[in-house]
């Protein structure tokens, strides 16, 4: 199922009625096997790709090295971010296994040309990147603590699961 923007819209003005702001979280570049099942092109293999049917971590995720990749999720996150009126979009983040960066053309090419360290680095930028794009929309991301693998996104809040760490040293950032 899914949700109508009016449905939305109708959700978030009751959440609103009793004081609580519904923030949405648009999962990237991992947790993405919907999305790339729909959208085989915006995967580093091009597919085929399964909608998952049961939980777990899954190494497709969104390439990193392609346009394509972003003007999607820009277009995705320019119909999202309308309909919430918070000061917050969650960009996820978590989980994102880098196998198929490590060989990917397009992965490899981006990390060369932006001169990344690595494929930890590449998730900062693709973070980054997505970030810049939210707050030129007037929001500020959320992300989980992952995100501070590769580099601590500017202007980022984040959510620490996997332990105290992470949120520690985001605070000590002014995060």
């Amino acid at each position: 199922g899914y949700y109508s923007q009016e449905e939305v819209k109708d959700l978030v003005a009751y959440a609103r009625s009793k004081q609580i702001t519904v923030i949405p979280e648009i999962e990237m570049p991992g947790h993405a096997r919907a999305a790339l099942s729909a959208y085989p092109q915006l995967g580093c293999t091009g597919g085929p790709y399964e909608t998952a049917m049961f939980w777990g971590i899954f190494d497709d995720v969104y390439c990193a090295g392609k346009e394509e990749t972003f003007a999607f999720l820009e277009d995705v996150l320019s119909e999202v971010i309308p309909l919430f009126p918070g000061q917050y979009i969650h960009i996820g983040g978590d989980e994102c296994l880098k196998d198929k960066w490590r060989v990917c053309p397009h992965c490899q090419k981006r990390i060369e040309q932006e001169q990344l360290k690595d494929e930890f680095a590449l998730q900062s930028y693709f973070m980054q990147r997505i970030s810049d794009f939210v707050n030129s929309k007037g929001k500020r991301i959320i992300g989980w603590d992952e995100i501070l693998e590769g580099g601590l996104v500017k202007d980022a809040t984040i959510m620490s699961w996997t332990g105290e760490e992470g949120g520690i040293h985001a605070a000590k950032a002014g995060h």
